[in-house]
């Protein structure tokens, strides 16, 4: 469950990783592998996508099972909430005070769709912009 939280390869152009109909269910969360790592791809409520790792921090729990909400994933073992920047947002059974959860960012990408697919980038600096 552990992963690197480094693409195995820089990519130089967008990848294709899912087609948008994988979206469109009520729950638009869906697994996927890419750049050799195992992440959660998602939609907000906002509409915008998210690309970030798939097991919370955590215990490891598999965050494609998680709660669909606040736009992000809620963790189904202990609620850490994650944004779609990978950046925890929310520690429940943390004292009210505590600031721990600025500190646990998960992995996450640029992603887009475009023409019906969902398209991801893990190379260095600004994505280059979309051919077409």
């Amino acid at each position: 469950m552990s992963q690197s939280p480094q693409p195995e390869t820089e990519t130089v152009s967008w990848v294709k990783i899912a087609s948008a109909d994988a979206l469109k269910a009520p729950r638009p969360v869906a697994p996927v592998t890419a750049f050799g790592l195992k992440l959660v791809l998602f939609r907000d409520e906002e509409g915008e996508l998210g690309l970030i790792g798939r097991y919370c921090p955590h215990r490891g729990a598999d965050l494609c099972y998680g709660r669909h909400e606040n736009n992000g994933i809620r963790c189904p073992f202990h609620g850490w909430h994650f944004d779609r920047t990978g950046q925890c947002t929310e520690q429940p059974a943390e004292p009210e005070d505590s600031t721990m959860y600025k500190a646990i960012k998960l992995p996450s990408f640029s992603v887009v769709e475009h023409e019906g697919d969902i398209l991801a980038w893990a190379g260095d600096g600004t994505p280059p912009p979309l051919a077409g």
